[in-house]
């Protein structure tokens, strides 16, 4: 039987505002037994005096944070990333957390799971979540579906933690991590670039679709190798042309 990983799952806050809001996460992180708590470019210092009131005895979490100045920074040595929106993206599935709880607790035996969440008043970017390998929404009143940004979290930590105690009977092999996954696709995009398949530029369309593509699997560093081995051949075809 195998139960959810907590140490191998991180919280990661981009560019919050609220020292409150900070603090509270950082209750949350603790209330249900993580640990990693990753801020990119805060607006707050995690060590304000009210996000240290609102921590509640988790200032332990905000004295270790670790601040990044962009997501991709933040995100580099994980191997899995969960975004979370209240909006639909523009076909980008999204998942309610009780629903991929199993698939990320069979990920977190082997791998690291960044849970990521945008700022207070507008949420992540489409930019970022292109970055992610899946999405997350809470289902909540279509009246007023807003949460506070520590209510979010606190909410899906919960949802993973009932993982701790249920346990699945699978878990994923070790995947490839982010930075070598952007690797990867940089690597493809020069060599579809070479053969002109490539629409609207290095971070345009074809981007898109081939982050869809095969974000949709996760892959593992076997993986990885194999379509840069296509790449490879791919460039040397090219330049025999």
């Amino acid at each position: 039987m195998y139960r959810l990983r907590p140490e191998n799952i991180g919280v990661i806050l981009v560019r919050p505002a609220i020292a409150g809001n900070i603090g509270a996460v950082a209750r949350a992180i603790k209330n249900f037994g993580f640990k990693h708590l990753i801020l990119v470019a805060p607006q707050a210092s995690p060590t304000h005096p009210e996000a240290i009131a609102r921590a509640s005895g988790a200032d332990d979490i905000l004295r270790e944070a670790a601040i990044y100045d962009d997501l991709e920074s933040a995100a580099s040595n994980f191997h899995y990333l969960v975004g979370t929106t209240a909006k639909k993206r523009y076909k980008q599935t999204r998942y309610f957390p009780r629903e991929i709880a199993p698939l990320l607790t069979a990920i977190s035996q082997q791998n690291k799971i960044a849970l990521i969440f945008g700022p207070e008043r507008t949420g992540l970017t489409n930019t970022e979540t292109i970055h992610c390998h899946t999405l997350i929404t809470i289902p909540t009143a279509p009246i007023h579906p807003s949460l506070n940004l520590s209510h979010a979290v606190a909410v899906v930590l919960y949802e993973l933690f009932t993982q701790v105690s249920q346990g699945i009977s699978w878990c994923m092999p070790p995947l490839a991590s982010t930075s070598q996954l952007e690797q990867m696709y940089e690597h493809l995009m020069n060599s579809l670039e070479k053969i002109g398949f490539v629409i609207g530029g290095p971070k345009g369309h074809t981007y898109r679709v081939l982050k869809r593509l095969l974000g949709k699997i996760p892959l593992t560093e076997a993986d990885v190798k194999i379509i840069r081995g296509i790449c490879h051949q791919i460039d040397w075809f090219a330049n025999q042309k």
